[in-house]
């Protein structure tokens, strides 16, 4: 069943308020999952790459050519 947005608004709002609620935290709940596992590969590979970009990071000459930035 493919309901628009505006078909579950409608149905949502028939609900009594108690049901609302819970409809409206497991719709938040399934929103902090989706955006964890979506954000977790790019966070993994970020911490795994510091270590060796840091080599080229912390150079004098990076901090140089930065500097105008800070």
């Amino acid at each position: 069943m493919n309901l628009s947005a505006q078909e579950i608004t409608t149905q949502f709002l028939m609900l009594p308020e108690h049901d609302q609620q819970k409809v409206a935290d497991f719709v938040l709940a399934q929103q902090k999952n989706y955006v964890r596992k979506r954000l977790k590969p790019i966070n993994e590979t970020a911490l795994l790459s510091e270590s060796s970009l840091a080599v080229d990071w912390n150079r004098p000459e990076e901090d140089e050519a930065w500097a105008k930035f800070q």
